[in-house]
C-alpha cells in the first residue's frame, strides 16, 4: 500500500516525459499536414522556449501562425528564420505572400546586393568557422613574415619575393574572416529591428497616450527601433516615417 503513491508518481512522470518527447519539429509538421494549426503552434512554441531553433523551425512556425490567423507573429517567425538563413527562397516567398494577404503595402527595401552576399556567406560559414579560419590565416601570415625576415638572405630569390606577398594575403584573409564572423554575430544579436505583433497599434508623434496620431498600423509592420522612452519606443517605418509605439506591441526580430 505504501508503494502505491510512489508507483503513481513514477507513472505520471513517465507519461509526462512521453508527452514532452512528442514535441518535435516532425510532430509539428504532422499537425500542419492534418490542418491542426493551433496544436502545431503549441508544439512549436514549446520548442522555441528551449532555444533549439533553426530556419526550418521558423518556417514551420510562420506557416502555423499564418494558418491560425496570427499575421504579426507569422511575419515575425519568417523574419527570424531569415536571420538564421538570409536569402532563403521559401522564407522570402512566404513572407511576401503573407504581407500581401495582410494588405501591407509599404515596400520592404532590399539590402544592397554585396551586403546580401556578405550575410549569406556569414550564415553559410558561421561565426565559429569564420573566427577559426581568421586565426589560422593570421598565424600563417605571422609565421611567413618571421620566416622571411630570418631567412631572407639565404632564400632563393623567387621564394624570397613570393613569401612576403603571400603573408600579406594571409593577413588580408585573416582580417576578412574576422570581420565576417564579427558581423555575423552582431547580425544574429541585433535588437534594433522589430515586427508589430499586436493586432493593431497607433503610431503617435510623442511618447504619451495623448500624443497626436501619426498613423494607424496593422499587425506585421517591420520597424527599426530608434529610441526608447518609458513605455514607448521610437520607431522608423520602411518609408521613413517616425513615431512612437507602445513597447508591448512589438517583438524584436
Amino acid at each position: 500500500m505504501r508503494n502505491r503513491p510512489i508507483v503513481f508518481f513514477l507513472l505520471l512522470a513517465t507519461s509526462l516525459c512521453g508527452a514532452q518527447d512528442t514535441y518535435t519539429l516532425a510532430s509539428a509538421q504532422q499537425e500542419l499536414e492534418a490542418a491542426d494549426y493551433l496544436h502545431a503552434v503549441e508544439i512549436l512554441d514549446s520548442i522555441e522556449r528551449t532555444g533549439v531553433v533553426s530556419a526550418d523551425f521558423y518556417h514551420a512556425l510562420g506557416n502555423a501562425r499564418f494558418e491560425s490567423g496570427q499575421i504579426g507573429p507569422a511575419i515575425l517567425a519568417y523574419e527570424r528564420g531569415l536571420r538564421l538563413r538570409p536569402g532563403n527562397k521559401d522564407l522570402l516567398n512566404n513572407l511576401r505572400y503573407v504581407r500581401e494577404e495582410a494588405g501591407l503595402t509599404l515596400p520592404d527595401i532590399p539590402d544592397f546586393f554585396l551586403l546580401r552576399w556578405w550575410k549569406v556567406a556569414g550564415a553559410a560559414m558561421g561565426t565559429t568557422t569564420a573566427y577559426a579560419l581568421s586565426l589560422v590565416f593570421w598565424w600563417l601570415a605571422v609565421a611567413g613574415t618571421v620566416w622571411w625576415y630570418l631567412r631572407r638572405r639565404q632564400m632563393e630569390e623567387k621564394r624570397r619575393f613570393a613569401l612576403l606577398p603571400l603573408s600579406v594575403i594571409g593577413m588580408v584573409l585573416a582580417a576578412t574572416f574576422f570581420l565576417l564572423g564579427r558581423s555575423r554575430y552582431a547580425y544574429l544579436h541585433a535588437t534594433e529591428e522589430a515586427v508589430l505583433t499586436a493586432p493593431a497599434a497607433t503610431l503617435r508623434v510623442s511618447p504619451t497616450a495623448a500624443g497626436s496620431v501619426e498613423a494607424e498600423l496593422e499587425a506585421g509592420h517591420k520597424v527599426r527601433i530608434v529610441d526608447e522612452v518609458n513605455r514607448f519606443v521610437k520607431v522608423q517605418l520602411v518609408d521613413g516615417r517616425q513615431g512612437y509605439l507602445l513597447r508591448e506591441s512589438l517583438d524584436i526580430i
